[in-house]
């Protein structure tokens, strides 16, 4: 039997234009003036107020419909239908487990027919846990990645491409943000700015 190779593709800022639609939830919900740029995963930071009140602000988004919202790169979709012919695709986010009906939901609506339901993993750094522990900051997404058979993963944080990395998988850096800026990538680890360029590279992998 051939055994297809395994594509994880991450969901926000790669499938989801997450930055944008958070900061806009933000600045309607809270009066901020944030832009996409200014978008961080350290929310107090980000914020500039106390974890307390970042808790409640976190609770208040995932609590709203907002994701449902996302806008999304149409080019991916059209990619990902040529990748299926040859790869076996599946999720993995970080985003917490609270918000998995609404990304289901996202996910059937914007690319029906790529992703099977029971192949979107969430990781669950996040779950029950402040949005500044450090803990939850520094895991990444190797040790899942590798239980789950992934040959490639496709993630905007250069933190989990890392530790596919680190565990023998190859890794895209998804999208020219500042916070995935890197002067040098280690090794088996390359950027890929857009959905062409994540074709071009997996052109002939398979």
């Amino acid at each position: 039997m051939n055994i297809r190779p395994i594509i994880a593709v991450d969901i926000d800022e790669v499938l989801a234009n997450n930055a944008k639609g958070f900061t806009d939830f933000s600045n309607q919900r809270w009066g901020t003036q944030l832009v996409p740029t200014d978008y961080i995963e350290d929310w107090v930071k980000m914020w500039q107020i106390d974890s307390a009140e970042a808790d409640l602000r976190a609770d208040t988004f995932f609590e709203s419909d907002a994701m449902l919202h996302y806008e999304h790169d149409v080019t991916a979709r059209e990619v990902l239908e040529k990748l299926k012919e040859s790869y076996d695709l599946i999720v993995v986010t970080a985003r917490r487990i609270q918000t998995k009906g609404d990304t289901l939901q996202w996910i059937r609506e914007r690319f029906p027919g790529i992703f099977l339901e029971d192949k979107i993993f969430f990781a669950g750094f996040w779950d029950n846990i402040n949005v500044d522990d450090p803990v939850a900051h520094a895991k990444n997404k190797g040790e899942l990645l590798k239980q789950l058979g992934a040959d490639y993963l496709i993630d905007d944080q250069l933190k989990h491409c890392i530790g596919a990395a680190e565990q023998g998988i190859s890794a895209v850096l998804f999208g020219n943000y500042g916070w995935n800026a890197a002067a040098t990538l280690p090794a088996g680890v390359v950027r890929a700015d857009s959905w062409v360029d994540v074709l071009e590279y997996f052109d002939g992998r398979a």
